[in-house]
């Protein structure tokens, strides 16, 4: 019997869940695998369903389920069916969906992990080793140094280590990609985002480091097509290009998500020069009254700016946006169908707003101008595309100043105008 399995949940709602990597319990895998007294395993389910999961799943003494807040009804579901099956299994909950605990109270879970458990996975599978643990919840602290921690145990996957990564599934270098981290945190505190939430403290791996990690990849799998997968790839002008100079002799292809600023053209040219095929902006709007409500520190001119600077430098750009986001007005639409439209990019993506549990949104709606009308995660869906095409939009917030109706309707509206276009993501 295996001591510990790890368990990437099922993905119902996802057009292409191969996509995604489960870098947290793969680094997690490798802590254990380091210590060396515990027997791991990985269980990657985001294609399966939750029967087909449960059936495959073999027996563990302990199974670890890493989630998103949108996940937790997932996990709630597929944490009765181990005990169903396994009634003597030990299930603990971990990730970014752990910020609000309440939602994750269950009969079937026996801890919640809140943090980042790098350094206290191996003292969590001891305390329930011997003799039984007491605690129910927990704060992990993030580890520091970065660098101490091994390399993800992606020997454990079986299948995909990442998907395709680029813009209309462009291969540069071979058939197959994976995720890397280089930092981990993020310094700025957007309204929508839990990422303050989990640690404003932003850690660096050195550039030996992930330069070592990509490498290894490179020696044992061959795979030279990477996503880095970073809340703030270009947080640091001198880093990104120390970084550049070493990738450039890896002959890779990549991509990274970055804010519209800090950035410049002398940073873009050293990136697509070791490699870099294409950048995510956090767009979010072109109405500068939104962007100011969700204290975005960038204005509209900002993200023009940094989409004409990858156009200059020959570089694609993935432009990511929101709708029904709060602020919103005829204007925001009129203004994000304007810029959208007239800018350069390679590709739009657009989600639905939603009120992430952690987010400053969530815990002060009311600062926002903002009723929340539902907490219940089942409610909750970001994306436009699902397996079987274009998903429902089900309100789930009302801006206080505005009919909820006519809220809806002109955020339908520019769906459909976004879904006309060829170059909208869909999925």
């Amino acid at each position: 019997m295996t001591d510990i399995c790890f368990i990437y949940l099922p993905h119902p709602y996802l057009r292409r869940p191969k996509a995604q990597l489960p870098m947290g319990i793969l680094m997690l895998a490798a802590m254990i695998q380091r210590d060396g007294r515990y027997s791991v395993i990985v269980r990657n389910y985001t294609a399966y369903t939750l029967e087909n999961a449960i059936a495959d799943l073999s027996e563990a003494r302990i199974y670890g389920i890493t989630i998103t807040s949108m996940e937790i009804p997932y996990a709630l579901e597929f944490a009765e069916a181990i005990k169903g099956k396994y009634p003597k299994a030990k299930v603990i909950v971990g990730g970014p969906g752990t910020l609000e605990t309440d939602q994750l109270q269950s009969l079937f879970i026996d801890m919640i992990v809140a943090g980042e458990a790098d350094n206290e996975i191996c003292n969590i599978m001891e305390c329930f080793f011997n003799g039984g643990c007491s605690l129910n919840s927990c704060y992990a602290i993030p580890p520091d140094d970065l660098d101490v921690l091994p390399y993800p145990a992606r020997e454990l996957l079986d299948g995909p280590m990442g998907g395709d990564v680029f813009a209309y599934n462009r291969r540069y270098e071979g058939d197959q990609s994976t995720v890397i981290l280089s930092s981990r945190g993020c310094p700025f505190n957007c309204a929508f985002c839990a990422a303050p939430a989990l640690t404003s403290t932003v850690r660096y791996r050195s550039v030996d480091s992930v330069i070592g990690e990509m490498r290894y990849v490179i020696a044992k799998y061959g795979i030279r097509q990477f996503r880095f997968s970073d809340d703030l790839f270009t947080g640091n002008k001198q880093r990104v290009l120390d970084m550049c100079k070493e990738i450039k002799w890896l002959d890779v292809a990549w991509r990274v998500s970055a804010r519209v600023k800090p950035l410049d053209k002398e940073m873009l040219v050293a990136m697509k020069d070791a490699g870099c095929k294409e950048l995510s902006f956090g767009i979010e709007s072109f109405d500068d009254d939104v962007l100011s409500l969700l204290s975005k520190r960038a204005t509209a001119d900002d993200n023009v700016r940094a989409l004409q600077l990858c156009d200059e430098v020959g570089m694609g750009a993935r432009m990511l946006l929101m709708v029904g986001t709060p602020g919103q007005t005829p204007e925001t639409i009129r203004l994000n169908k304007y810029y959208i439209s007239k800018v350069p990019h390679t590709i739009v993506s657009c989600t639905a707003f939603v009120p992430i549990p952690g987010s400053d949104v969530w815990r002060d709606p009311d600062k926002y101008g903002v009723e929340i009308l539902s907490r219940d995660m089942r409610d909750y869906n970001f994306y436009f595309f699902g397996p079987d095409g274009m998903t429902d939009m089900k309100p789930v917030i009302k801006l206080k100043d505005r009919p909820l109706d006519e809220f809806v309707q002109e955020s339908a509206e520019f769906r459909q105008w976004l879904f006309e276009r060829e170059d909208v993501n869909r999925g």
